[in-house]
């Protein structure tokens, strides 16, 4: 009667810890497609479409693709006007603010270009973690729509701030700088009316910094998502790998998570790679460009508005840097961790089994520099990456701060 008893209590504490399971798993599947949801509309305000649904209307792939190409189009036109512009202010302007205008330019319709390339990749690569993280255990199992939504805000931070500037043109007595401005962007031509110049100018800057500015930004919030999900895959492998005592069950669980983690990697690899070194140029050229800017130009001569949107790009690509990088460091810091725990439990280890104690030690030493974030191939997202970068920013600046200053686009501004 005791024995029936216990099996039981054990047959309802499985049952239980199942349906928990399940449950867990069913309100993580719908947070995870409430967030890929968010993130499709959020590209869709920058024209890219992600392809959530299968079966879609003729209609639908119409407007995709209007989007799509109109937009990519619209802005390899801005482009070439662009460089035709630089060309000919290339001796009344910093060598430095040349270089870091032109790259700009490269790398925001190259960033276009390999997203539409890469679309169904990426969708696949967050389907791919979420469902990964959706089967484990975390923590912390709020959702990400939050933080999604500050990143969408810090984002569209600038073009704020540049349209209000912008509308500012329309007012009386600033005709001569409209004008300019309208003229560099439409290949030399201006209406004679100044309402129309105006509507033009507003309409085609704000898409512009949507294409050029508001889509990095929207990259960047992609990705430290992706790094978010990843770390916390990691975190419950670390989880798992404290409450194991048993050398062979801890081996086991490293073999089995560690393939998970691997492929993980391999999906944002071939994801993310190419687009990684693609934003991180763009973000350090976008950078030195407003650096150079504030440090070179006669800012008494500029527009406060001007100045202060300048300043708020400034702050929104240093957010945007510094968020990813710490996220992606934060995935190598939780790997250390790893390393670190199955090293201590090896150390107090009674077990005898000298073999599996090398093996699990070597593949524990390896386990970090196989889930370091790198981009394109060429360097690790690490903490010496971030003092690098920031310190020749800053050296970048004093040195700027020495020169002699030039006034920058004089003959905007002159009278």
């Amino acid at each position: 009667m005791e024995s029936t008893r216990r099996f039981s209590k054990n047959f309802l504490r499985r049952r239980t810890t199942l349906k928990l399971c399940r449950s867990h798993s069913t309100v993580e599947k719908i947070k995870h497609f409430t967030e890929k949801v968010f993130i499709a509309r959020m590209f869709c305000l920058v024209a890219l479409v992600f392809p959530i649904k299968a079966r879609k209307a003729f209609s639908y792939d119409l407007l995709q693709a209007c989007l799509h190409y109109g937009a990519t189009i619209f802005l390899g036109v801005y482009v070439i006007g662009d460089f035709r512009n630089i060309y000919r202010l290339l001796w009344n302007i910093p060598v430095g603010l040349t270089f870091c205008a032109f790259f700009t330019d490269i790398f925001s319709i190259t960033i276009r270009i390999t997203l539409l390339c890469k679309r169904q990749s990426i969708l696949s690569t967050i389907t791919y973690l979420q469902a990964v993280h959706s089967t484990l255990q975390h923590d912390k199992d709020s959702s990400k729509i939050s933080q999604l939504a500050i990143g969408v805000i810090i984002s569209c931070t600038f073009p704020s701030a540049l349209l209000w500037y912008t509308v500012t043109l329309c007012y009386k007595g600033n005709e001569k700088v409209l004008t300019h401005y309208v003229k560099y962007t439409f290949f030399g031509w201006s209406a004679d009316n100044k309402w129309t110049n105006c509507l033009l100018f507003v309409i085609v800057d704000h898409l512009l910094t949507l294409q050029q500015h508001v889509l990095s930004g929207f990259l960047m919030v992609l990705c430290w998502y992706l790094f978010e999900l990843l770390k916390q895959i990691i975190e419950s492998f670390l989880i798992t790998s404290q409450q194991e005592n048993d050398l062979e069950q801890l081996c086991k669980a490293y073999l089995k998570y560690s393939k998970t983690i691997l492929n993980c990697m391999s999906y944002m690899e071939q994801s993310l790679s190419l687009l990684l070194i693609l934003v991180y140029i763009y973000m350090v050229s976008t950078m030195f460009s407003v650096t150079t800017y504030l440090m070179r130009a006669n800012l008494s001569v500029s527009p406060l508005l001007m100045v202060a949107s300048q300043v708020i790009l400034l702050f929104v690509i240093l957010i945007g840097f510094y968020a990813t990088s710490f996220q992606a460091v934060a995935v190598y810091d939780v790997a250390i961790k790893v390393k670190n725990c199955i090293y201590e439990i090896v150390s107090k280890s009674d077990s005898e089994d000298y073999d599996m104690k090398c093996l699990l030690l070597t593949m524990a030493a390896d386990f970090p520099s196989r889930v370091a974030i790198k981009v394109g191939g060429l360097f690790y997202l690490k903490r010496n990456f971030l003092q690098k970068t920031t310190s020749g920013i800053v050296t970048y600046a004093v040195l700027l701060s020495q020169l002699e200053h030039h006034k920058v686009f004089r003959q905007v501004f002159e009278d």
